[in-house]
């Protein structure tokens, strides 16, 4: 019995943050993103294809390798995640209506009329200032509101089938990051998010990269930030 636990505990050299410690660690991580975003979506499709409902959407592939390449980052957490789709979906959603309610004839011309374009773009927009304002900064977000507004989430259903996906993408990032040992949040980290910088010709904008109070001040001071 010793010896069987012996071997079992060698699994754990296995995981990420061990094999981590040898080098190397641009071909473990781009190895990591390889197979739990294969693992994660195909594990979605398995769902989907049992369920008979749809969850396999393109936005979720872009989500999906921010999730685990990036798992420190704020905009990779299950919070940005599901609330970003979730209001760039409204967003799209409401452009989409107000489209097909005033101007139906540009939903029946094939192709991408140019009014329907400015739907997209202007939904996007929304939905960017929406992230930006309550901090659920996620990209891939963007084209799910460009998508709604074109009417690719034609129904309710299609709809809460996004929802559910983006629980269980998340969940399984969750679950992943556990078993290679990385470190990566329920919702959000306590305190967490960063503000991006921003290079100018006075110097950079954005939170300061230092924990010192001192150093922190003379970059509010420098970037002229309150």
């Amino acid at each position: 019995m010793p010896g069987f636990l012996w071997q079992l505990a060698k699994l754990s050299r296995l995981r990420f943050f061990y094999l981590a410690t040898r080098g190397k660690t641009q071909r473990l991580t781009a190895l990591y993103v390889l197979i739990a975003s294969f693992v994660s979506l195909s594990t979605l499709g398995a769902v989907a294809y049992f369920l008979k409902w749809s969850l396999l959407f393109p936005v979720l592939g872009p989500t999906a390798f921010l999730i685990f390449y990036s798992p420190a980052r704020s905009m990779s957490w299950p919070r940005n995640c599901i609330l970003g789709h979730l209001s760039a979906l409204i967003c799209g959603w409401v452009a989409f209506l107000i489209l097909s309610r005033f101007f139906p004839q540009a939903l029946s011309h094939r192709g991408l009329p140019l009014l329907q374009a400015l739907f997209a773009s202007g939904a996007m927009a929304l939905a960017a200032l929406v992230m930006v304002s309550f901090r659920i900064l996620h990209p891939p977000a963007a084209s799910t509101a460009m998508l709604a507004a074109t009417g690719y989430f034609d129904s309710l259903e299609r709809m809460a089938g996004l929802i559910l996906a983006l629980f269980l993408l998340s969940a399984e990032g969750v679950l992943l990051h556990r078993l290679a040992g990385i470190v990566y949040p329920w919702w959000r980290e306590k305190g967490g998010g960063e503000e991006p910088p921003i290079r100018t010709k006075l110097g950079d904008l954005g939170e300061s990269p230092s924990t010192d109070p001192m150093t922190r001040l003379a970059h509010q001071l420098t970037t002229r930030r309150k």
